[in-house]
């Protein structure tokens, strides 16, 4: 049996509007954190941890009240901080790199503002910036994209089901809708990936319809950029950091002009965007494999000049085979494209609800399914669906146990 890892330390300091903390670990994780806010006391388990840290020095910043309290449980370790107001929080992992080791870093950001009612009765957020996402239909204008046997083409398939999708994104509170484009016309391949940057997108989704020679070939696929894009587009990067008007830099490197920070700062960003897009991917591979048979049941990697912004979490959606010709029917569907676009806006949601920007104007809650309550009030109290509410929470298809933790979210208004 492996050793269990250990706490080496714990930092804190400020973040934005909040605060940052930062576990230093011998090695990563082997399961995610479970994070709860109980009453004034935000409770912090991390599996598998032993510590060999005396009492931790948590500072009375932002949120915290200051001071901590932290035990050994069976199951790992158990840190308890009290707050002085409510808080909403993200937390992700960093690799080891440039002499630092295995980090996990948690974000908490103050809820501004008390909770209300919003005209579908589910709570809303107070302030705070609404989460950006970015569509991206492939090709358009003179690019046809694959075109079908009978004359389907990609472009003007995928352009519908963004169209869709965007007005289900519009429609959530609390969310920003940017698109690469919303008509027949051609947008260059670096021009889309630096839209998401330049809008600074919570999440980037290029929407496309898979071709192959083979026409029996069929399914669903997703994609994330693999290691190989990311090493080559942060070098591409690095070679523009030293002009200041560079935005991913104008945020991590904070006046500061050196190379080899700059690196590092570009790896740590990028490195979290990928964790990003990974469990994004996931979710989204996850709600498809409901509605459509996957060509790749786990989501895929390669070097898609649309995935490589360096600090912005990106997927590519392959929807169907369009060289198939019972998906092409499929595709030329209207309904057919209104239920992708309904599981993809399922799948964001979900992302989101599991993963709320730490400064956004969303957040997330625990809610136990009472013994009167089926997942359809759930789902419907807190304005989502039920299939979206599922994903979130990895549910199997059935009713929830009374008693069941349920993550649910507090959308911007």
């Amino acid at each position: 049996m492996a050793a269990a890892a250990q706490l080496r330390g714990l930092r804190v300091g400020r973040h934005g509007q909040g605060v940052r903390l930062v576990f230093d670990l011998n090695r990563r994780l082997t399961a995610a954190p479970v994070i709860r806010s109980v009453g004034e006391v935000l409770h912090i388990e991390l599996p598998g941890i032993q510590h060999w840290l005396g009492r931790p020095v948590v500072p009375a910043l932002g949120p915290l009240q200051g001071g901590a309290e932290m035990n050994e449980s069976a199951a790992g370790l158990v840190l308890r901080l009290p707050l002085r107001e409510t808080v909403r929080w993200r937390s992700f992992s960093l690799g080891p790199r440039g002499g630092a080791s295995q980090r996990l870093v948690l974000d908490l950001m103050p809820v501004v503002g008390t909770a209300v009612e919003s005209s579908r009765s589910h709570p809303v957020a107070g302030a705070g910036r609404p989460i950006v996402v970015c569509l991206d239909p492939g090709h358009g204008g003179h690019d046809p994209g694959a075109i079908g046997a009978r004359g389907t083409r990609e472009k003007d398939v995928v352009l519908d089901v963004a169209l869709s999708l965007a007005r289900l994104i519009r429609s959530t509170p609390g969310m920003r809708l940017v698109m690469s484009r919303d008509t027949d016309r051609y947008v260059p391949l670096m021009d889309r990936m630096h839209l998401g940057l330049a809008q600074r997108a919570d999440l980037f989704v290029s929407i496309h319809a898979d071709a192959f020679p083979e026409r029996t070939v069929s399914g669903s696929t997703v994609w994330a950029l693999s290691q190989t894009g990311a090493t080559s587009a942060a070098a591409r990067w690095l070679a523009r950091t030293q002009n200041a008007a560079d935005p991913l830099l104008g945020d991590v490197q904070s006046g500061v002009h050196d190379l080899m920070l700059n690196e590092v700062l570009i790896n740590m960003t990028q490195t979290a965007a990928m964790n990003a897009a990974a469990a994004a991917a996931d979710l989204m591979i996850r709600g498809l494999a409901g509605v459509e048979d996957l060509h790749n049941a786990a989501v895929q990697h390669a070097n898609f000049v649309v995935l490589r912004a360096p600090d912005v979490p990106s997927m590519l959606v392959e929807t169907a085979f369009i060289s198939n010709p019972q998906e092409e029917q499929r595709l030329r569907d209207p309904d057919f494209r209104q239920l992708l676009a309904r599981t993809m806006h399922d799948a964001v949601l979900a992302h989101f609800v599991n993963a709320p920007p730490a400064d956004s104007a969303w957040s997330a809650t625990r809610h136990v399914l009472g013994k009167a309550e089926n997942l359809a009030d759930v789902a419907d109290r807190y304005g989502l669906s039920v299939e979206a509410l599922r994903l979130a929470n990895n549910l199997p298809h059935g009713e929830g146990q009374p008693g069941v933790h349920l993550r649910v979210p507090i959308m911007g208004a």
